[in-house]
């Protein structure tokens, strides 16, 4: 079961620098406008660790970290902690939500052990950029997200009440106030310690970072005759939040589709009138209101051409688990997204699933009005609207032993980078 550990953590100097102008979001949501203005936000921002735009980032990261360092602008925790985690937002209903949990090291184990649980498919390329990084600077600058079952908030009672005591960190990006406490009384990370001890981590938001914190943990022990096991490569800085958490939040990741070459609107929608139940809704919020209270797989659409939005149901009759041929799990395979990749996308639109990956046709869009009005505007022919994956779905593909689509879930909101920093070269785990 997981083994989580205490560390200590390298945080911004606050005396030194304006913490709000130094943290980012995740390396993969960052793009090139959003990195611009992080450079110029902040010399010290850690866009610049994770994300550099020098020739050769991966050793101007390492250079420019050990000189934030050696400056005092990264200073380390006095003793080995775990960090108490608050962030408050604007939930679904536009009223105030927060999202609990705790940073901590945790032992990497391979999926097959059971321990720390997958639910999304990684791709290579995001590993090899992310481990060129982790060797040249031996750290997580960012934590991966998980969760973790704790229906009688076990973890909650141990370490909550620092909440009440004014945060070491209080930073807000993007309408997120994130609030941090350094945990160091020893008791209650051992009641944490022990308490995880017996469940089990789903990982929510950073597959290709933890299995990048895998691959260098191999190299390292390959390259170590003296290896034992607890050294720090062997851990990987991770956010825990409970499953029963009422702040845990889930949106949905809509689709549009371009640049179809033969694409026919009324061939499309007879095909698809063949295993779907097809309504009309002139408002988008109708047809949003419509696919949320859906119990069939069922997503909106949006055409070119056409002002009224349509949302396709699956029959009745026409189970996802038949309809769809290939060699997947009934638990994929009911998935909205497997049903509009596989049948929509793949048999009645002819985007292979080779281009689908390629993202060659298919662009993903959080926002969605945004969507729609890439198609209003004639920059996309199709916009699928989608249904938030559910928990007990996610929980259920993980449990089975399986994987899900890439974007089937985005965990809201995103984990910032720079709150803390898992240096591997500081201490011992």
């Amino acid at each position: 079961m997981p083994e989580v550990a205490p560390f200590r953590g390298l945080r911004y100097n606050k005396h030194k620098v304006g913490l709000d102008d130094v943290v980012a979001p995740p390396y993969d949501v960052i793009s090139p406008e959003l990195q611009d203005r992080l450079y110029g936000k902040n010399p010290y921002n850690v866009v610049r660790l994770i994300l550099g735009r020098e020739e050769n980032r991966y050793e101007a990261a390492a250079r420019t970290f050990k000189q934030w360092k050696n400056e005092g602008i990264l200073e380390g925790e006095s003793l080995p902690a775990i960090y108490l985690l608050h962030q408050v937002f604007d939930g679904p209903d536009r009223k105030p939500v927060t999202r609990k949990g705790f940073v901590a090291r945790c032992r990497l184990e391979e999926f097959d052990k059971k321990i720390i649980l997958p639910h999304e498919k990684t791709h290579a390329k995001p590993i090899e950029d992310r481990l060129s990084l982790f060797q040249a600077t031996q750290s997580n600058f960012s934590q991966i997200f998980s969760l973790y079952a704790d229906p009688e908030k076990e973890v909650d009672r141990a370490i909550n009440g620092l909440s009440k005591t004014d945060p070491a960190i209080d930073v807000s990006y993007d309408g997120v106030q994130n609030k941090l406490w350094p945990v160091l009384d020893t008791h209650a990370i051992e009641s944490v310690r022990r308490f995880m001890a017996s469940r089990q981590a789903l990982i929510a938001d950073g597959h290709h970072r933890y299995e990048t914190a895998l691959a260098y943990r191999d190299m390292m022990r390959t390259g170590n005759l003296r290896h034992t096991g607890k050294e720090p490569y062997n851990y990987v800085m991770m956010f825990f939040t409970n499953v029963d958490d009422a702040g845990l939040v889930i949106y949905p990741t809509h689709r549009v589709v371009h640049s179809l070459t033969s694409f026919n609107l009324k061939g499309f929608l007879d095909r698809a009138a063949q295993y779907f139940i097809l309504r009309e809704f002139v408002q988008q919020s109708a047809l949003l209101s419509a696919l949320e209270s859906s119990s069939a797989p069922s997503f909106g659409m949006v055409a070119e051409g056409r002002q009224s939005g349509v949302l396709l149901s699956l029959k009745p009759v026409r189970l996802a688990d038949e309809i769809i041929s290939d060699l997947l799990p009934r638990e994929i395979k009911e998935l909205d997204v497997t049903v509009l990749h596989r049948l929509v996308l793949r048999d009645l639109l002819g985007i292979s699933m080779e281009a689908q990956d390629a993202k060659r046709n298919i662009d993903y869009i959080r926002d969605a009005s945004e969507a729609v009005g890439l198609v209003r505007d004639g920059k996309a022919q199709l916009a699928f609207l989608m249904n938030a994956t559910k928990i007990q779905q996610v929980r259920a593909v993980a449990m089975a032993g399986h994987t899900m689509p890439q974007k089937s879930t985005y965990f809201y909101p995103k984990l910032l980078s720079g709150l803390v920093i898992n240096s591997l070269a500081e201490e011992r785990a």
